[in-house]
């Protein structure tokens, strides 16, 4: 980081992990560049603690809790959060998030339309099935990418501009997509 780069705590996107395997390492390891919040989910917390990185939060069930914070005593400080058997782990991550209001989350394994309950509260990025989902809260996207790049649209979009029919990049450069309300949007990642 250049000396010109100063960044408040809690304000860089948060990441959520649900599955540690959602994404190539390499795209993990940006992701943690900034040094968000890193929040694991207990399916992940194997996996991710192999990682050597800081964790910051584990959503765990509440049998688990003690287990997990004997477990992970070499991490601490680190908050364990815990939900009663039959709740969502996902729903947890995001009631805290939202309560220590944050602006933005990346999600590793977790299903885009799952997080739609929260796109009106966080900016989210969902990297699931080998694509980084984005959700177009304005009702627009704007973003330079590659020629051949392949995009995804869940739903009818009013206007693409820069894609064919298949929804890959004709050229290098801007690709510009409207709607007349906010949108889910996949890009190829693997």
């Amino acid at each position: 980081m250049s000396s010109h780069h100063f960044v408040k705590e809690d304000q860089e996107p948060a990441l959520i992990i649900a599955d540690a395997q959602a994404a190539p390492f390499a795209i993990v390891q940006e992701l943690l560049e900034w040094s968000p919040t890193v929040i694991v989910l207990e399916p992940a917390l194997h996996d991710v603690t192999q990682w050597g990185i800081k964790l910051d939060v584990v959503i765990s069930q509440q049998k688990n809790v003690v287990r997990h914070t004997v477990q992970l005593r070499d991490q601490a400080p680190v908050k364990i959060l815990s939900y009663a058997e039959g709740e969502d782990p996902v729903q947890t991550a995001f009631y805290f998030l939202v309560a220590a209001k944050y602006k933005a989350v990346n999600t590793l394994g977790v299903e885009f339309r799952k997080l739609s309950p929260f796109t009106d509260q966080l900016d989210v990025v969902a990297f699931y099935a080998g694509k980084r989902w984005l959700y177009a809260r304005h009702s627009k996207f704007e973003k330079w990418l590659t020629k051949g790049t392949k995009i995804f649209f869940p739903e009818k979009i009013t206007t693409v501009n820069g894609l064919d029919d298949n929804g890959v990049v004709v050229n290098d450069g801007v690709i510009k997509v409207k709607s007349d309300g906010p949108f889910w949007m996949g890009e190829e990642i693997l």
